[in-house]
């Protein structure tokens, strides 16, 4: 996924890819496999990395001038002239102290870009720069989505498969009166107590919203 010139275009690849990602995991129900139980890892780290490059796009696109969905072009009080020039702003916004001891580069690499899945750290780049489509992304943000404060625990456990990120997953459930977890995959199919919505189909439909919303 790259940094487009028209917001729709980065949305609708978000929902293309949210839409892909909810077709492997639809059909899983308990008991699990061992396949489903790769499937709903797999889902489950993509979905994190979706959130990850989505929300890094979204705010490069912005700083470059792209246009909102509704066709408007979004202004700013910096210009950057390249994708690499974006990504030193936003570094320069959101980790100001590393930036100096960088040497303050007018560029940064791909590879060393700022990695976040918080929304509210995107929205203090576009507050930084005086983006015109915080409004937007501030209609996205009223969602109060979950999936950016609880999908990484279980991201986490499957990254790594320690003992303590186990736990994390264990302690989360518990949080939300769900106990005796006894492997996470089990959670992500699981109705949450409040909807009975599946945790993951609840994250997945919220980042397709999220990224409609903020286009």
């Amino acid at each position: 996924m790259q940094c487009v010139t028209d917001l729709a275009k980065l949305r609708d690849s978000v929902i293309s890819r949210v839409r892909n990602l909810s077709a492997i995991v639809g059909p899983i129900k308990p008991p699990l496999s061992s396949v489903d139980r790769q499937a709903l890892a797999f889902v489950t780290i993509e979905l994190d990395n979706l959130v990850i490059v989505g929300l890094r796009q979204y705010t490069k696109s912005s700083l470059l001038r792209s246009r909102t969905a509704a066709g408007d072009r979004i202004t700013a009080n910096v210009s950057p002239n390249s994708v690499g020039e974006a990504a030193a702003l936003i570094f320069s916004s959101l980790n100001p102290a590393k930036y100096v001891k960088k040497g303050s580069p007018v560029v940064i690499n791909e590879e060393d870009e700022i990695a976040f899945r918080d929304p509210k750290q995107a929205e203090k780049v576009l507050l930084d720069y005086a983006a015109s489509n915080i409004p937007n992304f501030a209609l996205a943000l009223s969602l109060n989505a979950l999936i950016f404060s609880e999908l990484k625990t279980c991201r986490h456990f499957f990254a790594h498969r320690a003992r303590n990120t186990f736990e994390n997953v264990r302690d989360f459930a518990a949080l939300q009166g769900i106990a005796n977890i006894e492997m996470p995959e089990r959670l992500l199919v699981h109705g949450r107590p409040t909807t009975g919505t599946r945790f993951l189909d609840g994250w997945l439909g919220e980042l397709e919203t999220f990224f409609d919303l903020a286009a």
